[in-house]
């Protein structure tokens, strides 16, 4: 179906992969809990730049995008960039792909689940991670080699650039 062709009655639009903001389909409601359950369950998933799968590899992006394919389906975030885009590149692409597909909330109320984006130094945010319960991070670095949990560091509160909320989450 063409995109202004007008949908035919017996259509499920939601049989369709929906963009996490496709106001056609109702987002099914899931928890917090859920989420953080799916997080958790890629806990030493090898860090692999540009890959997305559960126990094989991942890295920050394709984690958070794996996390949330069973609550919303696809999350289109372009996968193109070089592991060091970041270092020489000023456009935020990490943030308006974010933006295009969640809801941004101010990073003070951010609860279990949220996505949080972070930046170094004055460049664009490139990295991002889950909120998890008791004050903690779960996410996929390169350094850590692996999706880790941890504390919300000073460090990484110090990073911390923008929040998102997915939709369909109960809160």
């Amino acid at each position: 179906m063409s995109s202004d062709a007008v949908p035919d009655s017996t259509e499920d639009p939601c049989s369709r992969k929906p963009l996490l903001t496709d106001s056609d389909c109702l987002m099914p409601m899931f928890t917090r809990d859920a989420v953080i359950a799916e997080a958790r369950s890629w806990l030493g998933t090898p860090w692999h730049h540009q890959a997305s799968l559960k126990g094989v590899g991942c890295d920050c992006i394709g984690f958070v995008r794996g996390v949330a394919l069973p609550f919303v389906g696809e999350v289109t975030i372009p996968l193109d960039y070089p592991e060091t885009w970041h270092l020489y590149r000023a456009e935020p692409r990490m943030y308006l792909g974010f933006k295009a597909h969640a809801h941004e909330i101010d990073v003070t109320d951010v609860l279990p689940g949220d996505i949080l984006l972070f930046g170094a130094g004055k460049g664009p945010a490139h990295h991002c991670a889950y909120v998890a319960p008791s004050d903690g991070l779960i996410h996929c670095y390169r350094e850590a080699g692996k999706v880790v949990e941890h504390g919300f560091s000073p460090w990484w509160r110090a990073k911390l650039r923008h929040a998102f909320r997915v939709p369909g989450i109960a809160d």
